[in-house]
């Protein structure tokens, strides 16, 4: 298998944006195909499904590979998935953001039975599908709760930061929120990290962060600031 090519998100979503580019993905999902299966698959112009096929190629979300035919003719060109990622956006009135993060296998201590489960199943057919079936729902079902209590988190993380944009819109200017968000989202350790995060001077920052203090409790803003070098 070739060498996998990091994908920018924003490449991704761009690429996704095309109808006929995820059904192609959601064919290959399943197994290989060759270009006139897919065109057949689809009901979609051969010449149509090679221009999406070369994009998702040229984007590194599939590659190529060659099978000799059984019947004497040139070796058949087939096409398959070569990335596993996931892509989570989230948006909310207080917050956006977009992370892919790659599928890896760890082992965790929590996924354990599940994995036994699935190493016991036998490679062959025999005694393997309803082993397969039943592993997969119990996956599915785990996957499920776990979304379910991110699901409930980000309600919180919404809430936690629609009060601080609160605070900051109540009680700083403009250019105070900017460097007020930055510090309690992104947690930079010095001036100099802070300056990278906001595109400000640090010498601006310092001036900007000693008219903060003065509005704050004492022990309030070394708790904010303290950690700033």
């Amino acid at each position: 298998m070739a060498e996998q090519m990091e994908v920018n998100s924003d490449i991704i979503l761009d690429i996704l944006g095309n109808d006929t580019r995820r059904k192609i993905l959601v064919a290959l999902a399943d197994e290989p195909m060759y270009f006139n299966q897919l065109a057949k698959e689809l009901g979609v112009g051969q010449q149509a499904v090679l221009r999406h096929l070369q994009i998702l190629e040229e984007s590194g979300l599939i590659e190529t590979y060659a099978e000799k035919s059984d019947l004497g003719a040139p070796d058949r060109k087939y096409y398959r998935l070569s990335d596993s990622f996931i892509l989570t956006i989230s948006l909310s009135e207080d917050h956006f953001s977009m992370k892919k993060r790659r599928i890896a296998e760890s082992r965790q201590e929590e996924s354990r039975k599940y994995y036994e489960a699935f190493d016991s199943t036998p490679e062959e057919m025999g005694g393997a599908l309803y082993s397969l079936q039943e592993n997969l729902f119990d996956v599915e079902k785990e996957i499920s709760a776990l979304e379910a209590r991110l699901n409930d988190l980000y309600s919180l993380k919404q809430q936690i930061l629609n009060r601080l944009h609160k605070i900051g819109v109540d009680n700083f200017e403009e250019n105070e929120r900017k460097i007020l968000y930055a510090i309690v989202e992104e947690l930079p350790m010095s001036i100099a990290d802070l300056s990278d995060i906001i595109g400000e001077k640090e010498s601006r920052i310092k001036d900007v962060i000693t008219v903060m203090k003065s509005k704050m409790d004492k022990a309030d803003a070394q708790l904010l600031f303290g950690n700033l070098k």
